[in-house]
């Protein structure tokens, strides 16, 4: 099924198995999503095509964390200004200013209502959307 949305390119960055089979269902029927299961995959996948969005859980498994992800990520002028977003199940959600200060644009503390990130995506890109 083609997502209602395909000119919205959406990097999930997800090491859980069934996080990322319940945001494939949800989030890619809205949106182009791509897969990344560690933070190595998903800078090599963010080197290949530009992504619009990027959204990256916390604590992933492997060598680096979403925060490295992110950092690394804004160090390339391609990825300098995009919209980056934390989620995490391990973090309260008083964090939000703390992930925030860190660079990241958005916050989801899971468990997280798919639709309010569906929203989010929404009104952080509405040219794309509307297109």
């Amino acid at each position: 099924m083609a997502a209602i949305h395909p000119n919205v390119r959406v990097l999930l960055v997800e090491s859980d198995e069934v996080n990322i089979f319940v945001m494939e269902k949800m989030i890619g029927k809205q949106f182009h999503l791509t897969v990344a299961r560690n933070g190595v995959e998903a800078l090599h996948f963010a080197h290949k095509k530009n992504f619009d969005l990027i959204l990256t859980e916390i604590r992933l498994d492997h060598s680096m964390d979403g925060t490295e992800v992110m950092e690394e990520l804004r160090k390339d002028s391609m990825y300098e200004s995009a919209e980056i977003w934390a989620i995490t199940g391990v973090g309260l959600p008083e964090d939000e200013e703390y992930y925030k200060n860190l660079g990241f644009d958005q916050f989801f503390q899971k468990p997280t209502d798919h639709n309010s990130i569906i929203d989010s995506i929404k009104e952080a890109l509405p040219e794309l959307v509307q297109a």
